[in-house]
């Protein structure tokens, strides 16, 4: 049973439900964007009036990659023949003759919001623009409080989804640069909103964790700390941290809210992205970058290395087809798998 729910749940990709495609300064006008997403190449691009689009990279006629042509005003050439493609995929020029039934392009959704790009991979009908996330909270932070970043990864987006979902690794993984005992001390508590999954650790009485103590109004006392991590299916983990002295109001102390999106490009690879912003000493464009600089150095050098070694150890087979030993610290991830399942479950039988 357990080789099967995880195959249903991690190694077949779920295609109703929006990907993060890129930043939307990744794709200016006149440009286009060639990626990779769930094992499919894609390429994006804007119409005249700024819109994003996005086809399946290969031309119907020789399958030569439409991201090497040319855009002409909505429409993207076909660098090798010149077929012509509009932005829904349809063919509406054939410079040789009359245009074949057959030469069309698959085209998928697209919406932006946020600053970002995002993808609708599966059934074009079904793609609900009240779906696209909501990260506003996070957009209208000034630009001296946030900073952006991506980590490609040699892994399937599950392990990474993992990562962060199970925070208690922070005290051994990141004993230098994040640590500080809340993260291994106090267990989660799971619960479920719809298909989110809501996975919150809190300590009471402890000092805060190293990176928030220095810029406490008084640092080295107690602290009420919260961290709550929200699961939107299926790549889309925020991360929301409260530091506070104990006892005050949330507002007194420090927050952060923080986004970590995945993507998946292949069974063994995938696109991530993180975003970081701050609620406290928002004009300090200098501790923004320092913040940077350390959270970059957590994600390349610490996170990255463990989990693209974890793909290598596992090769094709899924986590939890290797059987592992599963910990308390569990409980969000495998709440996460579980509802991965029903969700494949549903589309399948929608497509039915």
């Amino acid at each position: 049973m357990r080789s099967a729910a995880c195959r249903e749940g991690c190694m077949v990709f779920l295609k109703n439900c929006w990907y993060m495609a890129g930043w939307s300064e990744e794709l200016p006008a006149g440009a286009l964007l060639a990626r990779t997403f769930l094992e499919q190449p894609v390429v994006l691009f804007r119409r005249g009036d700024g819109r994003p689009a996005a086809l399946l990279d290969r031309c119907p006629h020789r399958v030569a990659p439409l991201s090497r042509g040319t855009l002409v005003g909505d429409t993207l050439r076909c660098i090798y023949h010149g077929l012509r493609f509009d932005a829904a995929g349809q063919c509406v020029e054939n410079p040789h003759g009359a245009i074949p039934a057959k030469a069309c392009v698959q085209g998928f959704e697209v919406a932006e919001r946020d600053g970002i790009l995002w993808i609708w991979m599966g059934e074009r009908t079904a793609a609900d623009p009240a779906r696209v996330p909501d990260l506003s909270h996070m957009a209208r932070v000034p630009a001296a409080a946030q900073s952006r970043g991506s980590m490609p990864s040699a892994c399937h987006y599950q392990l990474i989804v993992d990562n962060v979902a199970d925070l208690s690794h922070v005290e051994y993984l990141h004993a230098t640069t994040l640590g500080g005992g809340a993260f291994v001390e106090n267990r989660p508590v799971v619960s479920e909103s719809g298909d989110e999954v809501v996975i919150e650790l809190s300590s009471h009485g402890r000092n805060a964790p190293p990176v928030y103590d220095r810029f406490l109004p008084q640092p080295g006392v107690p602290v009420d700390f919260v961290n709550r991590v929200t699961w939107v299916p299926a790549g889309l983990l925020k991360l929301d941290i409260s530091v506070t002295p104990l006892g005050m109001p949330r507002e007194a102390g420090l927050q952060t809210f923080n986004a970590h999106i995945v993507t998946p490009e292949t069974r063994t690879s995938s696109h991530y992205w993180y975003w970081l912003t701050r609620e406290y000493r928002q004009d300090d464009a200098e501790m923004t970058r320092l913040r940077h600089e350390l959270m970059t150095r957590v994600f390349i050098e610490e996170d990255k290395p463990i989990i693209e070694a974890q793909q290598r150890l596992l090769g094709e087979t899924d986590l939890f087809d290797a059987a592992p030993a599963l910990l308390a610290t569990d409980a969000g991830s495998i709440r996460i798998r579980r509802i991965m399942k029903q969700l494949l479950v549903r589309e399948r039988e929608g497509r039915a």
